[in-house]
């Protein structure tokens, strides 16, 4: 995600030297070279710092309360629906075959659209969480490589992408901390597609006038 190159100085003995105090007290030992080369490896597990930050929760929150919302606008499209169709074939002896053959090809129209309202609504639900989501990513980024710099390290890699790694490599909590410190709320905003897909158009139209 976040990396940092660090440089590494290397050490040069002069031959002087290396005849007074000896070939072994300057060169180090293979062991030490790989420990001074190995690349300083930290992890972050981004559901965690997401899902339990203040930022992450209130998300969660207004998400409930959208998702509640979507659901109740599908119900009454239903119910609308069936009040139609009821009313439709009360009034089947009062009107003309052709008549009452076009409106119940209307209904028929309206219940094959609920399907594609219903993915429209979760397509909207997506994408206002992502935004939402993004905010948070944005403010925890430069978290993220101050802890990196920190800590002089040279990787930063996803938790789910490792299979083992010390606790003492794992700056989720950290970066939580300074998360909530920084950012406790982010307000999620209703997508309407619809809406956007009509000024899209609209746009579109008044550019080739």
């Amino acid at each position: 995600m976040f990396m940092k190159s660090k440089s590494f100085i290397a050490l040069a003995a002069a031959g002087i030297l290396a005849a007074s105090v000896g070939v072994s007290q300057i060169m180090p030992s293979a062991e030490a070279q790989s420990s001074a080369n190995a690349p300083v490896i930290l992890i972050v597990d981004q559901a965690r710092l997401i899902g339990l930050s203040k930022a992450g929760e209130s998300i969660a929150n207004q998400m409930e309360t959208l998702q509640n919302s979507a659901n109740s606008e599908l119900e009454t499209t239903v119910n609308e629906l069936v009040s139609s169709a009821e009313e439709l074939q009360g009034k089947q002896d009062t009107m003309t075959e052709e008549a009452f053959t076009e409106e119940a090809r209307k209904l028929a129209v309206r219940r094959q659209n609920i399907p594609v309202l219903r993915e429209v609504k979760v397509r909207e639900l997506n994408l206002a969480e992502q935004k939402a989501i993004s905010q948070i990513n944005e403010a925890a980024g430069p978290i993220l490589e101050a802890i990196v710099n920190e800590r002089g390290a040279t990787l930063l890699l996803e938790r789910s992408d490792v299979l083992y790694a010390a606790k003492s490599t794992d700056i989720t909590d950290e970066a939580l901390k300074r998360l909530d410190a920084k950012l406790t709320t982010v307000k999620v905003e209703k997508v309407d597609l619809q809406e956007a897909a009509r000024q899209a158009q609209a746009a579109q139209q008044a550019q080739q006038q």
